[in-house]
């Protein structure tokens, strides 16, 4: 089987498990049907392009990224022997361009082994991921999630995860991110996949409804 198929796979089988011990999701499953499948390689292509979308729309990240694929400045050996001034006319900030050569730094010297991150416990490879500058706690948990296919992971800051929780529970208000934090002890070890389901709402109730109006 290959690791694309085990990560679709294990994500089914946390969803069901979640929806056994919440019945609003289950009802959210019945009603909107399972999220896609988001699965990613664990690379530093993966990495790099959730450091990229940090702060910035989804649109403007992929832009970028394009910019760096036709431009061969996509891969940890190529990264590691820049400069941010060579990498900033691509539409990276300064800062941004530092986290992406040190990180490529890091891979390339074996400081940083993301094929080894798949063995360790989830709150080792958060740990590991954050020690690294530009990797904040919201990074490493995407990661976990898309990348290793860590079905515990939980980006409670993510604003759209906020709202899509403020819909699946019928919240007055929309959670902050410690109050998400909070509200998704009672989905353990089952957070990720509630998370791939609350992104799943989202899109449904939120973003696709605001693109009809427009």
């Amino acid at each position: 089987m290959s690791v694309m198929k085990e990560k679709l796979l294990a994500s089914s089988n946390a969803l069901d498990q979640l929806a056994a011990i919440d019945p609003d999701i289950a009802e959210a499953l019945t009603r909107f049907g399972p999220p896609p499948d988001r699965s990613l390689p664990a690379s530093f292509e993966t990495l790099a392009r959730t450091i990229l979308g940090q702060q910035i729309s989804r649109v403007a990240a992929s832009s970028i990224w394009t910019r760096m694929c036709e431009m061969k400045c996509s891969t940890a050996s190529v990264i590691a022997v820049k400069t941010p001034d060579d990498l900033m006319p691509l539409g990276l900030s300064q800062r941004k361009a530092e986290y992406l050569i040190g990180i490529a730094h890091e891979i390339e010297s074996g400081r940083l082994d993301l094929a080894n991150l798949k063995s360790m416990h989830g709150d080792a490879v958060q740990k590991r991921l954050t020690e690294s500058r530009g990797i904040g706690e919201w990074t490493a948990n995407n990661f976990r999630l898309f990348a290793l296919g860590d079905m515990d992971a939980w980006p409670a800051n993510d604003i759209a995860l906020q709202e899509g929780m403020k819909r699946l529970k019928n919240l007055d208000e929309r959670p902050s991110g410690n109050e998400l934090f909070v509200l998704g002890n009672a989905w353990r070890p089952f957070r990720g996949a509630g998370a791939l389901m609350l992104w799943h709402i989202y899109g449904i109730l939120v973003r696709k409804a605001t693109i009809d109006e427009i």
